[in-house]
């Protein structure tokens, strides 16, 4: 599209849909992770997501990556999904980049905090126990 200049149009939407999708695959990545943690049974579930990842098995010389594959595959399709699906909705849309960026900081360090065990844990632990899992 082009506005009276002539010159074309540029919208921010698509801009958002592929950092909303990067911040979405990060917190898939960090969830997955408490998960797997949680119990072996939990562990082996999302492991056998990433079963199809050459290293996810096996006792090679660099031995394996076992469950990380599967946590990996889970947030590379969240990542592809949401940003397929955002980019269609908002590929013509102008969003406010301003509150934007503070969101997606915002966002990424509070999931790069909840990385931190010593930090997320005990609110891991509460909403494991919330579903009966020890």
């Amino acid at each position: 599209m082009q506005n009276e200049s002539g010159a074309q149009k540029l919208y921010s939407g698509p801009l958002v849909a592929a950092s909303l999708s990067l911040l979405l695959a990060f917190l898939t990545l960090m969830v997955s992770h408490h998960i797997s943690r949680l119990t072996k049974e939990l562990d082996k579930m999302v492991h056998a997501y990433g079963h199809w990842i050459p290293g996810s098995t096996g006792s090679g010389p660099d031995g394996s990556i076992g469950s990380y594959s599967g946590k990996e595959t889970l947030a590379l399709g969240v990542w592809l999904a949401s940003w397929l699906i955002f980019h269609f909705l908002w590929r013509k849309q102008d969003l406010s980049v301003r509150a934007w960026t503070r969101f997606f900081v915002t966002g990424l360090v509070l999931i790069t905090l909840g990385f931190f065990h010593p930090l997320s844990d005990p609110i891991v632990l509460f909403i494991a126990g919330l579903f009966g899992i020890h």
